[in-house]
């Protein structure tokens, strides 16, 4: 290096020389790469650790915004291996949602204390990801959503819940389903699925095929609203969760084609404000 720098700093009257010139630029570029051969796997080292660390963080946020949305609800409802069109075409389905919608309107003859909700993980085939969304839920449509065409109305259609960047380029998969009471330990004459709480896994992954995978969560969230009010009397047909189906497909023995999205329909319950007098 030192020897460059000489080369660099000789002066004469006549200037550097066109050799000098072509050797001092050649050095320099066998130097520089030498530093990036060096450099290289070091960064790349990093941005594959990066990247497995963020899998975890990424997981945490999508299953915590769920379990957050949901936790006080007094019904819901999952429908797995679906996509919109599918869930419409199914009775059992609408049935359940028109269900849901029609608890709604009845509790709220005096105020607007209970909403239909709908939370939706939608796979997209040109990305190979998933992407968690927050649906607009037409209560006067037996519980429909709307569906985000050309020319709708901005604010009833489907809003991201996070950005795209947020996902870091993670190829996920997620399954929700009733746990076996078998977590609470053995109970005699127990129903097989407990009737207030889901289960949640999600992996992540690094490649769109999914073969790499980088992270792998589950866990069990209580419904509190459901299991508080089952525990004290509450009707099972007011304070429930349906799954369906009760074994979804995974996600690798899903053929090309198959639908893959979840939809998670809810009703929340918001707390009456009582206006105080001075």
């Amino acid at each position: 290096m030192r020897s460059i720098i000489r080369l660099l700093k000789k002066q004469n009257k006549g200037g550097f020389t066109l050799v000098e010139v072509v050797v001092s630029v050649a050095l320099l570029a066998i130097l520089m790469g030498g530093m990036m051969m060096f450099i290289a796997p070091i960064v790349r080292n990093f941005n594959d650790n990066q990247k497995d660390q963020s899998a975890q963080s990424v997981a945490a946020c999508i299953n915590d915004y769920i379990v957050h949305s949901i936790r006080y609800a007094t019904q819901v409802a999952v429908f797995s291996n679906t996509d919109y069109a599918t869930l419409m075409s199914n009775s059992a389905n609408l049935d359940r949602i028109k269900s849901m919608n029609d608890y709604c309107n009845s509790a709220n003859s005096s105020n607007q204390a209970y909403q239909l909700k709908c939370l939706s993980l939608k796979y997209d085939a040109a990305t190979s990801m998933y992407y968690l969304y927050e649906e607009k839920v037409d209560s006067t449509s037996n519980g429909k959503i709307y569906e985000d065409k050309p020319g709708a109305d901005a604010s009833k259609k489907p809003r991201k819940v996070f950005s795209d960047c947020f996902y870091n380029d993670l190829y996920m998969t997620f399954e929700i389903v009733q746990p076996e009471n078998g977590d609470y330990g053995k109970i005699e004459n127990a129903p097989l699925l407990r009737n207030d709480a889901l289960k949640f896994t999600i992996n992540a992954y690094r490649d769109s095929a999914r073969q790499t995978m980088i992270y792998y969560g589950e866990g069990i969230s209580e419904m509190r609203n459901i299991k508080g009010m089952l525990k004290h009397g509450g009707k099972a047909e007011d304070y429930n969760i349906t799954v369906s189906p009760a074994s979804p497909v995974s996600f690798d023995s899903m053929a090309d084609g198959d639908p893959r999205d979840i939809y998670i329909y809810y009703i929340k319950r918001t707390l009456a404000v009582i206006p105080t007098t001075p």
